[in-house]
């Protein structure tokens, strides 16, 4: 075999190679956790920090023109795209369809976005902009306070969580339409249970007779109600004189 012949041949195999080495590299998941200034925080697929805008509403976009242009969404191609998150992230993700026709990232029906000054992995320059940007912390419960009702948690959304007294310990007894008005805090995993700051009781799971892990906060299942519509609200306290607000200390 000519000398030309065995190069023509070695370039035809590294050719054909190329594709198969860049199959093998997984790319990184659509939002993981990464360390920033202000500790754990979301992260896109290029390390820089995600937040979310409080001015939205749960899987609606209210940030267009010049506002996405200084905190542009985190977009993917389609409504089925496959969305992937990495390990311990204590959510779900979810697709909302823009004014646009673009598709953005939700986060616990949250819409993502980046922050332009943000120059680099690990930036939070974003955090507390306005009084409505907000960095995500992987917890998947915190406390907070309000002056009508002092310390209660909320899960990884922000959203206000809340006990039920028909529950036992461990035990939920909210099921069927009960679950549709006040959806259980999921999680996939043990794995997932971080406390957030404020949060200093025991974390624990217990599953609901669907196969799925629900959060529990010092035995108690913990849940949403559905007419809470924004970060702070607590509408859901004393509903039936049994559901109530959770106070974050043991």
């Amino acid at each position: 075999m000519s000398k030309v012949r065995l190069l023509v041949l070695l370039l035809c195999v590294a050719i054909f190679a190329l594709p198969v080495m860049a199959q093998d590299d997984a790319p990184p998941p659509l939002v993981s956790i990464g360390e920033s200034d202000l500790g754990p925080v979301l992260i896109g697929q290029n390390g820089f920090t995600l937040y979310l805008f409080t001015r939205d509403g749960a899987d609606v976009s209210n940030c267009y023109e010049r506002c996405a242009e200084a905190w542009p969404p985190l977009l993917v191609g389609a409504a089925d795209a496959e969305l992937t998150m990495g390990e311990g992230v204590p959510g779900t993700l979810g697709v909302t369809e823009r004014t646009t026709g673009t598709f953005q990232v939700t986060y616990n029906g949250m819409p993502l976005y980046y922050w332009w000054r943000d120059w680099a992995p690990g930036m939070t320059t974003g955090q507390g902009v306005g009084e409505v940007w907000y960095v995500i912390p992987p917890y998947v419960v915190a406390g907070s306070t309000s002056e009508e009702h002092g310390s209660f948690l909320v899960g990884p959304n922000g959203m206000t969580v809340y006990s039920f007294d028909n529950d036992t310990d461990g035990v939920s007894a909210c099921y069927d339409q009960c679950a549709t008005n006040w959806p259980p805090l999921l999680v996939d995993s043990a794995d997932q249970l971080i406390a957030g700051p404020g949060a200093t009781g025991e974390l624990g799971t217990t599953e609901r007779t669907d196969g799925t892990l629900q959060v529990t906060y010092n035995g108690m299942p913990l849940y949403y109600w559905k007419d809470d519509a924004a970060r702070g609200d607590t509408t859901g306290d004393g509903v039936g004189g049994v559901w109530h607000l959770v106070a974050p200390a043991m």
